[in-house]
């Protein structure tokens, strides 16, 4: 329970161990942003084209995972990000029971026996495994308690699911990856990731369309279906359903349709979606989660084109559905399973699908495993250093929809500017350049920050600026009512030449009444590491 008082208590940076490296031009950290028990326990930290460690946030200490074996030159416009889902999918095999499976699409790399069921030695909960089943309909999800070795292991589940998943049933270990973006001369191997759940280091993954060099302050952003609004599960989308769906121990709610057609599907007519504006989700994902009536169209994923405003909502796909659902079929509305990049100094929006198919707005298309330079529109003005996103899908709108779960805010850098991309503006999105806001701070070389969508409603951003060779000054924006303030310094100052790199991430850190996030820094050009809980 938070038994803070504003004014009389303080909010105070606490010193954890000292990472193993120390900070210089490039390197950064990422965490998993989700905002329940399956979130990672771990941050990474990627040193180096050599070097990647990780910090446990449960026991406080830091070790080496690997070397990424990025190719070009480290430095400037290196970047990372943690993205939850699409890193381990398949079927599974013939002889399922209610409680255990047998994976018959193999892991990339061999699991060593109950691996699965230890998140890297958090102590709690095992990794996540989703059942996606086209002939009972339905979509649920279940930790791991146990798993035999190798590339095709039997797993235990800690509670039944509701049916027999059937052979051929779709499995998603929904663990993660961490994508690892190098700096230099673009090559193979410059673009890599880390499938947590097996420790595979990816190779060959698609370079086409990034510029030649990467040599700027690089921002990547990561819309992922498992991030969801504060107040809300991951599989719940931006939207709270009334329909109850899964009521395992991850139960969540849904959407319910009200009718379906080749390329359409019917929103609610009260409650739930029947408030949306029109084209609010646009380019936002719709997911069926359950459907008993049509089982073989559970499952099916598909981008929002356009719709109209509710009640009953039609939402136009851009693509047909392969099965269409019942007129009473189970829908969340998720963000699209995009990475959205700003580098090198251009107005280009780089945008990467990181799934297992193509995804389609009804305008352009991007394959799994490619880039497109056209998805989205360009921004009205280069990045710079400094440069960064800040995402608003953690709050809630307010009820005229001046603030909406599709803006996305980029600080500019070199400069106070603030660009806003909505992602729904448009079919390619469209960008407000140099927006109006309260409390104008530049961002320079050094600057770095991490969005907090657990708590204060999921509407701050929270910013390390350098500033007059010192960067212990920390601010933080409002996503939700623009506003820039300053807030907690840290207790050392940090010195030296400026030197880019994200140094701030940020982690979910659940009580019994809520959940907290939890800011780590690590100190400019230096080892030292902070944590602080921004309590108000």
């Amino acid at each position: 329970m938070n038994l803070f008082k504003k004014c009389l208590d303080r909010n105070e940076w606490v010193q954890v161990a000292p990472a193993p490296n120390a900070h210089a031009a490039g390197m950064c950290l990422c965490s998993d942003e989700r905002s329940d028990i399956s979130r990672h326990p771990l941050v990474y930290q990627l040193v180096s084209a050599t070097v990647l460690n990780r910090f446990n946030i449960v026991t406080k200490s830091w070790n080496f995972v690997q070397s990424p074996a990025l190719a070009g030159t480290f430095g400037a416009g290196a970047a990372m990000d943690f993205v939850p889902s699409f890193g381990l999918v398949g079927t599974i095999a013939a002889g399922a029971t209610t409680d255990k499976v047998t994976l018959t699409t193999a892991l990339p790399a061999a699991v060593g026996v109950n691996m699965l069921a230890n998140r890297g030695g958090s102590g709690d909960h095992g990794f996540k495994l989703r059942i996606t089943d086209t002939t009972a309909g339905k979509t649920e999800e279940r930790y791991i308690t146990g798993n035999t070795g190798g590339t095709t292991p039997a797993i235990r589940v800690h509670s039944p699911f509701s049916f027999t998943p059937a052979t051929g049933a779709r499995y998603e270990i929904v663990a993660g990856r961490v994508f690892m973006l190098g700096a230099g001369t673009t090559a193979s191997n410059i673009w890599r990731s880390l499938e947590i759940a097996s420790n595979f280091l990816s190779t060959g993954l698609s370079t086409t369309g990034l510029p030649a060099t990467v040599a700027t302050d690089s921002a990547m952003l990561v819309l992922d279906e498992q991030y969801t609004p504060y107040n809300m599960k991951p599989g719940e989308g931006m939207i709270k359903g009334a329909f109850l769906y899964d009521a395992g121990h991850v139960s969540r709610y849904a959407l319910v349709a009200t009718a379906a057609a080749a390329s359409t599907l019917t929103g609610q007519a009260t409650l739930g979606d029947a408030v949306v504006a029109a084209n609010e989700y646009r380019n936002f994902q719709l997911r069926i989660v359950q459907d008993t009536v049509t089982p073989a169209a559970v499952g099916q994923r598909r981008v929002i084109a356009s719709h109209t405003a509710g009640p009953s909502p039609v939402y136009t796909l851009g693509t047909a559905w392969t099965t269409t659902p019942s007129s009473s079929a189970k829908y969340v509305i998720e963000l699209p399973n995009l990475i959205l990049l700003r580098t090198s100094g251009t107005t280009t929006v780089y945008t990467y699908n990181y799934t297992d198919a193509t995804i389609n707005n009804g305008t352009n298309s991007i394959a799994a495993n490619s880039w497109s330079t056209t998805y989205f529109a360009a921004a009205g003005a280069a990045n710079a250093v400094g440069g960064m996103w800040a995402s608003s899908y953690a709050i809630q709108p307010d009820v005229d929809r001046n603030s909406r779960h599709s803006f996305q805010h980029f600080f500019r850098g070199s400069s106070a500017s603030i660009d806003v991309f909505d992602i729904a503006g448009s079919i390619t999105g469209t960008w407000t350049s140099a927006i109006v806001y309260d409390g104008s701070v530049a961002l320079t070389t050094g600057s770095c920050g991490s969005l907090a969508p657990n708590d204060n409603e999921g509407r701050m951003f929270y910013i390390n600026i350098y500033a007059s060779g010192a960067l212990n000054q920390i601010f933080r924006y409002d996503v939700q009512n623009r506003v820039m303030a300053s807030y907690t310094p840290t207790d050392f100052i940090q010195t030296g030449t400026a030197a880019t790199g994200g140094r701030m991430t940020t982690y979910c850190a659940m009580d019994t009444d809520k959940n907290y996030d939890v800011i780590l820094l690590q100190s400019h050009l230096s080892t030292l590491a902070q944590e602080l809980i921004p309590l108000v």
